[in-house]
């Protein structure tokens, strides 16, 4: 799944262009890591932890 699409369904951004944007600006992290590729995929299966700025935090589980 797409970063851009898992941000939307996890409630942690309003739109997928805010997503795109917020990556573009530095402020989305993904188990700690900068995320710095809008093209970033997120295998089934996988869990990780997403942050979008300072206070929004949700740990993902892809089934």
């Amino acid at each position: 799944m797409a970063i851009g699409s898992v941000l939307k369904e996890a409630g942690l951004v309003a739109s997928t262009s805010e997503a795109f944007r917020m990556i573009q600006q530095g402020g989305v992290k993904a188990d700690g890591e900068k995320v710095e590729d809008k093209a970033l995929t997120l295998a089934k299966g996988s869990s990780v932890v997403l942050q979008v700025g300072k206070r929004k935090f949700a740990r993902i589980t892809l089934a």
